[in-house]
């Protein structure tokens, strides 16, 4: 049903679109001229061109003019001493939607109707389905403002006979309608007679000036469709329903537009605020330096492996080579079926301080209890089997826990299988939208994620409040907000570095991110109580609402500015939905470069925002979106498991 609803406002935005491409004359077909027997204004294309023969002592005065001109000449051909005039107006489909009640101005006034097509401009490069269409489309409007059928087709591009106009011509007889064009030159002879077109009230007074003679010699000045023997008819009931679907489709298209405009509009908005608030503060703290008074306690590393025999031996690795000697590690092999038990026990051989659990598949959150269990450290540390571990990464990870009031520590994640371009994009991202939020976070005393790649939390508060939450799919952030909720700080070490393999693929990175944002609901409708408990830390008052702006809203709200952005660049001219593009850019390129130096790496790493802003931020709000659709709708969502392929340790 979301697909059929999704494709559904996909088609009716492409089609949108091609009329308006068509309004701004991106279509616009032209060619030189082509020689038609007869002088007449009725054109028959079937079986052969030609025109028909003069108006036989009657003349059709045709008006094309702007919606304000057209009333203008309406009401000046109404006046005294203009009886018997009957005027033409062919009006096309957007001067109606300008000017909705036009049609029946004119008609009040004792003026006839002819359909100039959807727009002035000739549109024969559009193929014939389409075109007819469109056309099909532009009439419903006419005669659902006129309230009658109007089959006289008067394209009103003018000028000699070409190519473009034969074909337009062949298109309109083939969907029913009657062409008539303009004579190739009005006449000023007192015979004067076919169909004489014109385009302001100056040139229908001079007209009228030379008809002067011309009338008093018997020529009759009669509406358009008497030329070609068409008699009025009322608007059958069907084309009645027509008109009134297409008024609601360009009512509805035309609400759609402003609300996408006004969501862009929010969306560069709450870019300017965030960067304006984030990068202050994240510099802020980006100085500041962690105490290391007092003596660093004892620690107890715990992971979680299921299927993880290719990385398991390089992560134990880096654990035992730590800097920190007062350690204890624990793998824990949640039911694996590969060899990962004995490649931990292979990579911990020998040490005392390692030891391998062995338990059937229950999930990480169980595996990680059971870790717990097994160890007696005040601080534990929790790690995923795909990461590694700087030589000093633990140690600046535990020391902010000299101070009492700490609770929980969050480490630096670092990309370290960023050599491919999905790689790449996925460490811009890291960089930009994780880390560079934490130290912000860090700051105002509102971190709401502990990540399970590298935290550290004081083991009698995990204790305290059930363990590793198993009712969520980010128990990283679960326990994180628990332990916020009960008042202690939650600290941040940009310091403490732990390089990780992200997913390689799009599939993959798919099936986390969607695990990450519908885990990350779970964890705000359980903690839904966190903003109203005041002896808190600011968690509840200030994270969790920060992650449901910048987590959900705005990655909902980014396809606005992506829409804008198409339409301005393939209908245009709309310099200002580029514009707003850009400034969307260059705000994601200037957050990217300070992080990146906040964080130690090269800022030239920002270029990759491009192809962030070109993809990459489409999928990640496909995700939101199709995480919040199996929120609301009560799909199960399972753990999901990635294909690990390692990664190379980076120097250091």
């Amino acid at each position: 049903m979301t697909r059929l609803v999704f494709t559904a406002l996909a088609l009716f935005a492409v089609a949108v679109g091609l009329l308006d491409l068509s309004a701004r004359g991106t279509f616009a077909a032209s060619s030189g001229p082509v020689a038609v027997a007869g002088q007449g204004p009725l054109l028959r294309v079937t079986p052969t061109a030609q025109r028909g023969a003069a108006g036989r002592g009657r003349l059709a005065i045709v008006v094309r003019a702007a919606p304000p001109e057209a009333r203008k000449i309406a009401a000046a051909l109404n006046a005294e001493g203009r009886a018997g005039i009957t005027v033409t107006f062919a009006l096309t489909a957007l001067d109606v939607l300008a000017d909705r009640e036009l049609p029946l101005f004119i008609a009040g006034r004792g003026h006839d109707l002819a359909f100039a097509g959807y727009t002035d401009l000739d549109t024969t490069r559009l193929p014939e389905p389409i075109w007819t269409a469109e056309t099909a489309l532009g009439r419903r409007f006419v005669e659902s403002a006129a309230g009658r059928e109007i089959r006289v087709y008067i394209p009103t591009a003018g000028g000699d006979m070409n190519a473009s106009a034969l074909e337009t011509a062949r298109r309109a007889e083939r969907s029913g309608l009657v062409p008539l064009l303009p004579a190739p030159a009005p006449a000023t002879r007192g015979d004067l007679d076919g169909l004489v077109l014109v385009r302001d009230s100056h040139e229908v007074e001079a007209l009228l000036t030379a008809l002067a003679g011309a009338r008093a010699n018997g020529v009759a000045v009669v509406p358009a469709a008497s030329l070609a023997g068409i008699a009025p008819a009322p608007l059958p009931i069907p084309a009645r329903l027509a008109g009134a679907a297409a008024f609601a489709g360009f009512d509805l298209w035309r609400a759609l537009a402003d609300v996408v405009v006004g969501l862009a509009g929010l969306a560069t908005l709450l870019m300017v605020v965030r960067l304006a608030v984030v990068a202050i503060l994240a510099t802020v703290q980006a100085r500041r330096r962690v105490s290391s008074a007092g003596t660093v306690p004892t620690v107890a590393v715990l992971v979680a492996a299921y299927n993880e025999e290719v990385v398991i031996g390089s992560c134990v690795r880096s654990i035992l080579t730590s800097d920190l000697i007062a350690l204890q590690v624990v793998v824990v092999d949640d039911g694996s079926t590969d060899g990962t038990a004995t490649a931990a026990a292979q990579a911990g051989a020998n040490d005392p301080r390692f030891r391998v659990i062995r338990q059937p598949n229950a999930g990480k959150a169980s595996a990680l209890n059971a870790a717990l269990a097994a160890v007696d450290a005040p601080v534990v540390v929790v790690m995923d089997a795909d990461s590694i571990l700087e030589r000093e990464a633990l140690r600046r990870l535990v020391t902010p826990f000299v101070d009492q009031s700490v609770g929980a520590v969050a480490g630096n994640v670092k990309v370290g299988n960023r050599t491919g371009w999905l790689g790449v994009l996925q460490h811009v991202e890291y960089v930009t939208g994780i880390n560079l939020d934490r130290r912000f976070f860090d700051l105002v005393n509102a971190v709401s994620v502990v990540p399970g790649a590298l935290g550290a939390f004081r083991r009698d508060l995990v204790v305290h409040v059930g363990g590793f939450p198993r009712d969520t799919l980010a128990e990283d952030a679960d326990l994180t907000v628990s332990i916020g909720k009960l008042g202690y700080r939650v600290r941040t070490v940009a310091d403490a570095r732990t390089w990780t393999e992200v997913p390689a693929t799009w599939r993959a990175l798919w099936k986390q991110r969607y695990r990450w944002s519908y885990g990350t609901l779970q964890v705000l409708w359980k903690h839904r109580d966190a903003p109203f408990r005041w002896r808190a830390t600011n968690v509840g008052r200030l994270g969790v609402p920060y992650l449901i702006v910048f987590a959900y809203l705005f990655p909902l709200l980014g396809p606005a500015v992506d829409a804008l952005f198409l339409y301005g660049l393939l209908v245009g001219p709309q310099v200002g939905y580029l514009y707003t593009f850009g400034l969307f850019t260059a705000l994601q390129f200037f957050a990217a470069a300070l992080a990146l130096r906040l964080d130690g790496e090269p800022s030239w790493h920002a270029v990759a925002v491009l192809g962030y802003q070109l993809g990459y931020r489409q999928m990640l709000s496909a995700v939101v979106a199709s995480s919040l659709w199996a929120a609301f709708s009560g799909l199960p969502v399972g753990w999901g498991k990635l294909v690990r392929r390692g990664f190379a340790p980076r120097p250091g």
